[in-house]
């Protein structure tokens, strides 16, 4: 996932002026990035004149052809049970982090590393 320095660069690229990044996370969560949980931030901008973006006259039409169907029926269904798993993982994670915070204030002397 993009670093919040890596959003800003891209909205200001975008052409929007007055770029800011506003922390939205719970009190727990400390910014540990390595279980996969992002979270924290808000990315909010002005677009300078109304009308299209610029980067739409430099990138062209998109290639994308709907046409024809993307995925059959087998892997549209492995695709939901994949993402049920992912969806649950995620779901874990937020509920792991908060439980990790009440053990580290009641015992501060874990070091982080340990959970």
């Amino acid at each position: 996932f993009p670093r919040e320095d890596e959003y800003v660069t891209w909205f200001e690229k975008a052409g929007f002026e007055d770029v800011k990044i506003t922390r939205i996370g719970p009190s727990w969560y400390r910014g540990v990035r390595r279980h996969g949980l992002i979270m924290g931030c808000s990315v909010s901008a002005t677009k300078p004149q109304a009308g299209d973006s610029p980067l739409r006259a430099a990138l062209g039409p998109k290639a994308e052809d709907l046409a024809k169907p993307r995925v059959g029926p087998l892997r549209s269904g492995l695709n939901t049970v994949l993402g049920s798993i992912g969806g649950f993982y995620y779901f874990l994670v937020p509920v792991y982090m908060y439980i990790k915070d009440i053990v580290w204030r009641l015992l501060p002397f874990l070091p982080d590393k340990w959970f």
